[in-house]
């Protein structure tokens, strides 16, 4: 299986530099799902929302520890499959507890509606999502699907029937191609290429939401210093993606009803809620950084799973080799 998602943008011809700002989805639709049904940039030129899906691991603990140095928050799209181990459950819990805001990746079992009620397929959102729910207390609004099923429109309209609003992205991080210590920031440069070609072409800034993985496999843990670095040296300012959208409820009320949604104390409008960022020392560590052999950067294995036996035997070897984050996350369980 190929990386579909560079791909996707380039058949539907999504603009690479300035877009016009986009509302989240508000009410559900049914027909063909195009790229314009998913959330790709924010309403305020500017604004950078990142977005790390397919985690969590224990790269999302090495980035949690750079983000509360450089005071950003982000969005992070949690794969409840990994939520059934303690540490991965603990390091959701984190993210949420340090302020950042929490979505879902969802992945339909063997990659197909086909053979499924739409009920069945309702409900085994709906159990994802109560996964993520009793960790955090709320239920996930945002959402990303995993690379392939985003052409399987029953499962697209599905979700927006839900309420649940689409994610895509207008900013590749090519976190998965840049996957070693060693090339990890080079990441930093994908996002100054874009900022000043941007910059170049109309003078300004535009507003972006940038696709990444936080899983072992790419480099997006070793690069986020460098990232950050950049993002505050070209003068843009990190936000989630409730701020992204001016949205002050970006959770659900229910798993499967599209009956409203919520906020808490951190979403934005609330006094809790931050944005923003400072430099950070960029040091490009290993840990969390993808293995010391290069890779083919177009492979789907390298950050969503290319297959379903990648990706759980990554987390499988981290469960195994990683049982020492245990006392610390659990912290933040009880």
């Amino acid at each position: 299986m190929r990386f579909v998602a560079p791909a996707i943008l380039s058949a539907i011809a999504l603009p690479l530099l300035a877009s016009a700002a986009v509302e989240a989805p508000a009410a559900p639709a049914s027909g063909p799902v195009t790229w314009a049904d998913f959330l790709t940039s924010c309403q305020t030129p500017g604004q950078i929302a990142i977005t790390y899906s397919e985690g969590p691991s224990e790269a999302t603990m090495v980035m949690l520890e750079t983000l509360k140095e450089a005071q950003a928050k982000v969005t992070f799209f949690a794969n409840a499959t990994w939520l059934q181990y303690m540490q991965y459950a603990g390091v959701t819990r984190h993210a949420y507890m340090d302020g950042h805001l929490i979505g879902m990746t969802y992945r339909l079992p063997s990659d197909t509606s086909t053979g499924r009620t739409d009920e069945e397929i309702k409900q085994d959102i709906a159990r994802a999502s109560r996964t993520i729910q009793d960790l955090i207390g709320v239920y996930p609004r945002y959402m990303k699907v995993h690379e392939s099923n985003l052409k399987d429109a029953r499962l697209l309209n599905l979700l927006k029937s839900m309420g649940y609003t689409l994610v895509g992205f207008n900013l590749d991080e090519y976190d998965y191609k840049y996957n070693t210590a060693a090339t990890s920031g080079q990441i930093a440069e994908v996002y100054n290429a874009m900022f000043s070609k941007q910059l170049d072409a109309y003078g300004r800034k535009a507003s972006y939401i940038v696709a990444g993985y936080d899983v072992p496999s790419t480099g997006a843990a070793s690069g986020l210093p460098k990232v950050v670095n950049m993002i505050q040296a070209h003068g843009y300012d990190m936000v989630r993606l409730d701020g992204c959208t001016n949205d002050k409820t970006p959770y659900k009320k229910d798993p499967i009803l599209n009956n409203g949604y919520v906020g808490d104390a951190k979403s934005f409008g609330a006094a809790e809620y931050k944005h923003g960022q400072q430099a950070v020392k960029a040091i490009n560590a290993g840990a969390g950084g993808g293995d010391s052999s290069p890779q083919d950067g177009s492979d789907a294995s390298k950050a969503t799973g290319g297959g379903q036996n990648k990706s759980a035997s990554s987390h499988l070897v981290v469960a195994l080799s990683t049982l020492a984050i245990v006392p610390l996350v659990c912290a933040y369980l009880f």
